[in-house]
């Protein structure tokens, strides 16, 4: 079941375009994977993220993400990069990648955390007999 979960989750990349009404750069951001699946018996996903951005111009790139205010990585004169994150994940989280503007959010990437309810409904129902009419 674990090899099924981890196969699922890498076969889920996004893309994540942006490119601003004043003609500046286009920038696309895809991170590996983007779901994590937890249910009881794994209340987390302890998993390694790949980050991958790239831009059809150079110029400073960070990526950041919603666990520090601080960026995770930071390039100079760059058009494209990438980079590995350890994390353990409980709930939905984002990474982003900045340029020139610090606060200025180029392009967004958004890891979903599926939860799956380990309680199937068959099993809680009290079992009846066909003639049972209480």
């Amino acid at each position: 079941m674990r090899a099924f979960l981890a196969l699922l989750l890498v076969a889920a990349p996004t893309l994540a375009p942006a490119q601003s009404d004043d003609g500046a750069a286009t920038v696309e951001l895809r991170v590996k994977p983007l779901l994590c699946i937890v249910d009881a018996r794994m209340p987390e996903c302890d998993i390694t993220f790949l980050v991958l951005w790239r831009s059809d111009r150079s110029g400073p790139h960070c990526v950041f993400n919603d666990f520090a205010t601080a960026p995770l990585r930071c390039w100079s004169e760059e058009r494209a990069g990438e980079l590995s994150d350890q994390r353990i994940v409980r709930n939905e989280f984002r990474y982003w990648i900045t340029g020139n503007d610090a606060t200025a959010q180029l392009a967004t990437a958004t890891v979903e955390v599926l939860r799956l309810d380990d309680a199937d409904r068959r099993r809680s129902r009290r079992a009846r007999h066909v003639w049972d009419l209480l």
